[in-house]
């Protein structure tokens, strides 16, 4: 399973970055806008992605693929497709953009034989487990410093990131447990660096 997701965070980035001929004008529209490496943020304990940007490079949507190894919890592979809005924008001189709040949502779902999407009936009674094992929807908020690069240059910019999110279950269980656990505590960090192209 290590082998597999080695391979697959692998051939993404190595589909972003090949370089296409003018005449591969199909596979041209699939290149995308960025692709980024993550630690952590609750999509593995490594992850790598692709993204691309629309209306005005504002929102990004984007896949990754996560691993957590056998070590650090359980062997996991963990697919994510995250939709960020970049509502602001601090430009420095023409050499640094600070993007100080990113509100991101993100559903994720682990694969393996340990995780379903939903509990089987037979076993439990309806509505005794209402979550699914493998599913999460995520909601989480980032700030990016964005380094950008000379304006020939294939790659445009260079940026530092940082992530906090939460999920459905940590959500409700928080709800139902207020006088137990602090808020802060159903938040985990992620921090990533980006690639623009």
């Amino acid at each position: 399973m290590l082998k597999k997701s080695i391979f697959s965070g692998l051939i993404i980035i190595v589909l972003a970055t090949a370089p296409l001929h003018a005449q591969d004008s199909f596979f041209n529209r699939f290149k995308p806008d960025e692709v980024n490496i993550q630690y952590a943020g609750s999509i593995g304990f490594l992850s790598a992605g692709a993204g691309y940007h629309f209306f005005k490079k504002k929102t990004t949507l984007s896949f990754h693929v996560g691993y957590v190894p056998e070590n650090l919890g359980g062997e996991m592979t963990i697919l994510a497709v995250k939709f960020e809005y970049k509502p602001f924008a601090i430009k420095i001189k023409d050499k640094i953009i600070i993007h100080p709040i990113n509100p991101t949502f993100f559903p994720s779902y682990t694969l393996g034989q340990n995780f379903d999407f939903k509990f089987e009936k037979p076993q439990y009674r309806r509505g005794y487990y209402f979550w699914s094992s493998a599913l999460r929807l995520h909601l989480a908020f980032g700030t990016e410093v964005k380094l950008l690069t000379n304006k020939k240059s294939k790659i445009k910019a260079l940026s530092l990131y940082a992530e906090a999110n939460t999920n459905d279950l940590y959500m409700i269980s928080w709800f139902k447990n207020r006088e137990l656990a602090a808020f802060r505590d159903i938040f985990k960090m992620g921090y990533g660096v980006k690639m623009y192209f």
